[in-house]
């Protein structure tokens, strides 16, 4: 319980203690399975409805009607669900989604620390997206996100924009470049008074299936306002016709070490793929060294 709550207490009193503070943390978290096991280096990655959290501008080569839904077991038994759905059009796509998490029920007390009955808290973001697809090789793409915290009786809004391309290129063969600011927006009901900023963050990618191997690489930079510079490895083999394999690094969650056996570990993840038909199961696995580690489940399917 004392874990939860301080979990709890950074993820939504950050207002308490200092002016115009970066909140919203939830929105850092990744989102489905595949991206996930890939160290969440899929910026520069396309055709695939998880796009719309990492970079709308990927929705706008699916070729056809696609969902996507996801669950996320977090650490201290947060639970977390992700659905997606992308609706191409003529030279482009329309892509929804939702993400919503339970942080499950706290108990209440008084300043006396007598018991006083329990609550809970929540997030959500929902997406609407657009995106394009330029002369075959430049694809260009849009969130409007709408984001809402519960803690309590206690509630704040935003509203944020991504913006992302992606350029494949003709360099070293085939190699794409990505790029994109996210989060760019404001807070428009507070907690309490203190309005919060949102994480935004500018990120810039690569990404390359090699010719002669069954292996496709990716890198992404991320940085954070106020923040140090971060980077994202990942990679997919696919071992045979629809079964694929997927590792990654991610040293937003390597640099949180404590200094125990588990740190070698820490920001390393983990996948397998299967395809059957127009059905795709995704399993992640990423560690966060003695803090934890982060199941994944997600399931892909084409209309």
């Amino acid at each position: 319980m004392k874990k939860n709550s301080l979990l709890l207490f950074f993820l939504f009193a950050t207002s308490v203690f200092a002016a115009d503070p970066i909140g919203f943390a939830f929105l850092r978290t990744p989102v489905g399975a595949r991206p996930a096991a890939m160290g969440a280096s899929f910026l520069a990655v396309s055709r695939d409805p998880h796009a719309i959290y990492y970079n709308p501008a990927g929705l706008a080569n699916v070729p056809t009607r696609t969902g996507a839904f996801g669950y996320l077991n977090h650490v201290l038994d947060i639970q977390s669900f992700f659905g997606a759905y992308v609706h191409p059009h003529a030279h482009g796509s329309y892509g929804f989604g939702i993400n919503y998490a339970d942080y499950g029920e706290f108990t209440r007390t008084n300043e006396f620390g007598e018991e006083n009955g329990s609550f809970g808290a929540n997030t959500v973001v929902a997406y609407l997206s657009y995106s394009q697809l330029r002369a075959e090789k430049l694809l260009l793409g849009v969130n409007l996100k709408l984001i809402r915290a519960q803690l309590d009786k206690f509630t704040a809004d935003a509203v944020a924009v991504d913006l992302g391309f992606i350029y494949q290129s003709s360099i070293m063969g085939n190699l794409t470049l990505a790029g994109g600011i996210f989060n760019l927006g404001k807070e428009r009901a507070a907690f309490i008074k203190t309005k919060e900023r949102l994480p935004l963050n500018f990120q810039f990618g690569v990404s390359k299936r090699l010719a002669h191997l069954p292996f496709m690489y990716s890198l992404t930079l991320l940085k954070y306002i106020e923040e140090d510079l971060r980077f994202r490895a990942g990679g997919e083999f696919t071992l045979s016709k629809g079964l694929f394999m997927r590792l990654g690094y991610d040293s937003v969650r390597g640099d949180q070490k404590v200094g125990t056996d588990a740190d070698r570990f820490a920001g390393l993840s983990f996948g397998l793929g299967l395809t059957i038909h127009d059905y795709l199961l995704d399993y992640s696995l990423s560690s966060f060294g003695e803090v934890g580690s982060l199941n994944r489940l997600s399931f892909t399917m084409t209309f």
